[in-house]
Parts: C-alpha cells; structure tokens; sequence
C-alpha cells in the first residue's frame, strides 16, 4: 500500500494544492459580493449558477476527454477555472459573474473527474477502497484549509491572487507525471422514472440533502455574515461544518449496514431538524454556539447522499453507474435550487439555513416514515457502505469496481498484473 500510494504521489499532490485554492475560493467569492453590497438573492443565483455548471460538467467531460485525453482536458479545466476566478475579482457586473461562476462549476466537476479516474485507473480492487480514503481525507482537509486562508489578511485582490496561483501551482505536479494515462471515463446514462420507481426514497432523500447542503456550500459566507461573524471566523463557520460531515460518514454508514438504511436517514432528518429547531429558538450570534450548531448539522446532513445511494443500489437490479448518476443527478437538482431558497429568505431572517434545513428533512423524515410503513425492503443486492462524495467520477468508478469484482480469477489476475506493470 505505501509503495501504491507513493506512486500516486504526483496526482495526490495535485489534489492537495488545488483544493486548497478551490476551498478558498468557495468562500472568498461570496464574501467578496457582500462587499459589493450585493443582495442576498443575487448571491443565491450565483451559488446556483455554480451548481448548474457542476452538472453540465458531470455530463460532457467525458466526451471531451476522450477525444483529446486527460492531461490536456485537466490543464484547459484548470486555466478555465483559473481564469473565471480572476475574472470575478476584476468586474462587478452580475450577468458576467452567473457566466463565469457557472465555468467555475463546469471546470471543478471535471477536474474531480479526470484526478478520480486517474487513481482509480492504476489502482487494483483490493486497494481501491484504501485509495479512495485517503484522497477523500487529502481532499477534505485541502478544502477545509483552504477555508481557513480567508482570514489572511491580504484584502480581497491579494486573495483572489492566491487562490488563483494554488490553483495555477496544482497543474505542475500532474504536467510532469510520467505515469500512462488512464482509460476514457464513462458517460452517465440514467432515467429519473425508472429510478424513482425502484428507490423512492433514495431519489427523495438526495434532493433534499441537496437542497440543504447545496445552500451551504453557496451561501455559507453569507449566512456566517449575518450571524455577524468576521471574515476569519467565517472560515471556521464552513471549515467545522466540513469536519461535522467528515466525522460522522463512517459511523453513520456502518450503523447502516446493521439495520435498515431507511431507518438512518430517518434518524439523521429528524435530528438534523431538532438541531435547527434548537438553533431558532436559540437565535445566538455567539459564534461557539453557531459552531457547535454547524458542526452538527453538517455532520446529519452530508452522509445523506451516501446512504441513499447505498439504499438505491440495495434494492435494484439495475446497474450501479446508471443508479448512482441518477442518485448524483438529483442531489444536484437540490443543489441548485437550495442556493435559490436560502437566499430570498436570507431577505427576512439570517435563519434561514436552518428554517430550510428544517423543513426540507423535516419532508424527508415523513416521506421515509411513509415507506418505512408500507413497503419493506429485503436488500437482494446489498453492498457494505461506501464512503462516497457527490462526483460523478466516484459513482463510475463504484459501478466498475462491482464489474471487476463478478470478473473470472484469471481475468482479475490478469488486470492486477496489467497494472503492477503501468505502476
């Protein structure tokens, strides 16, 4: 394993630096448009406008990659990326902002996916779990500091320029890799019908963990801002509520492999709804008990899209990668419309968040209590919980890993041979 992840070490430490600049722009951008003065719902739009270019980029960077292959397409995403991000520090026109916020979203979806599919590629199915580990703590911890970076204080355009050059510095190590590139990625093929017909709460579930953490995840400046929190604390706001969602993945998705998974999502809603509840009533601006409160919510609602993706996948004969892009599809369908919700009701409250957390898994617990009630699952094609963030790359990787896995033995020495020799 060591001697594995060693080899790996270039494209790890690509991921490391640009997720740095990535998390640091997450925040940095909003922040930035209250500074302008800008409204709440503007700002939404323009979170929403992320996520839809996220989804666009789920769809067609697999076709541009292969035809021109990965290194070139993740050296155009990341100067696509890079560029857009300058280009928001440099204007303060809001159409222009929606366009390039959208290529931010496009070029981060398909960096994800080429760096995915690149460790997945060279990585055998034995250690392909302990892989995917370790670059989703590499990832995680990237984003958390680069949260942090925002207390630096370097003013708005010193870090907008550093964002930019993390992001720039984090081609260098994958430019001068001498590994092989890996296979072509899949393109996602799903039907919204025929999934919501075998999984209804998994499709239910991740819409509205999408709309809640989609709301986060734009608007999470925002919200800290009107809990009148200062820019750096700001950073610790997003990077506790990162931490509670790290945290609380595995434990949660081990308690799901021992009973029904409907049963933890529920847990999960009506807590995360007690916790916003709490935090209403509360209405504190003291920013410990906005932190603990985060910490937990962020905990309750990130492991959402994981376990309904592992409940979709229990109880359906169809293909992993067609249940798991469909699964993506729909938590970003929440993603988009969360930003959007949060931010005119940030008009009236700077509870907002919490109110929409609220109601949004309070529908979920109800909807799940439902099912739970009138139809039983009996988990015909059950898999142990999978770590999983929402990128199309991980979903793929997932449906090909259960190919390998029916493969002959001949056929699964062959391909780890195949690798031992590209590694």
């Amino acid at each position: 394993m060591p001697t594995l992840l060693h080899s790996m070490f270039s494209l790890l430490f690509s991921a490391a630096i640009l997720l740095v600049g990535h998390g640091l722009q997450l925040t940095l951008v909003p922040l930035y448009a209250i500074s302008l003065g800008w409204e709440a719902d503007l700002i939404g739009y323009i979170g929403s406008s992320y996520f839809l270019g996220f989804v666009l980029g789920c769809l067609t960077v697999p076709r541009l990659v292969a035809r021109v292959g990965h290194i070139r397409v993740f050296t155009v995403l990341v100067a696509l990326f890079t560029s857009s991000l300058l280009f928001i520090g440099l204007v303060d026109n809001f159409m222009l902002w929606l366009i390039a916020r959208c290529l931010i979203g496009w070029g981060i979806a398909g960096i994800y996916m080429v760096i995915e599919s690149w460790l997945n590629d060279k990585t055998s199915i034995e250690h392909r779990g302990s892989v995917l580990s370790v670059y989703t703590v590499i990832s995680l911890s990237a984003i958390c500091v680069g949260q942090l970076l925002v207390g630096f204080d370097l003013g708005y355009a010193g870090l907008f320029m550093l964002a930019a050059a993390l992001l720039v510095l984090g081609i260098v190590p994958v430019g001068l890799t001498r590994r092989a590139a890996p296979h072509p990625i899949p393109a996602v093929s799903f039907s919204f019908r025929r999934l919501f017909a075998v999984s209804q709460v998994a499709m239910v579930g991740a819409f509205f963990g999408g709309l809640v953490t989609g709301g986060f995840w734009a608007l999470g400046p925002v919200i800290a801002d009107a809990n009148q929190l200062s820019a750096g604390q700001v950073g610790v706001f997003m990077a506790v509520t990162i931490l509670g969602g790290t945290a609380l993945q595995l434990p949660v998705g081990r308690l799901s492999d021992r009973i029904d998974r409907r049963y933890v999502i529920t847990g999960l809603a009506v807590i995360a709804v007690l916790t916003s509840i709490t935090a209403i009533v509360l209405d504190s601006r003291n920013p410990q008990v906005i932190y603990v409160t985060m910490f937990l919510l962020g905990g309750l609602s990130f492991p959402l899209y994981s376990l309904c993706l592992a409940h979709a996948n229990d109880n359906t004969d169809l293909s992993i990668m067609e249940v798991g892009s469909g699964v993506l599809m729909m938590n970003s369908v929440g993603s988009i419309l969360g930003p959007l919700i949060v931010s005119f009701l940030l008009g009236y409250t700077h509870m907002a968040l919490f109110i929409v957390s609220g109601v949004a898994l309070s529908i979920l617990a109800c909807w799940t209590l439902y099912r739970i009630s009138f139809h039983d699952v009996a988990r015909e094609h059950y898999e142990p919980f999978v770590n999983m963030r929402n990128t199309t790359q991980e979903v793929v990787e997932m449906g090909l890993e259960n190919e390998e896995s029916e493969d002959s033995p001949e056929d699964s020495l062959n391909d780890e041979a195949a690798n031992k020799q590209q590694l």
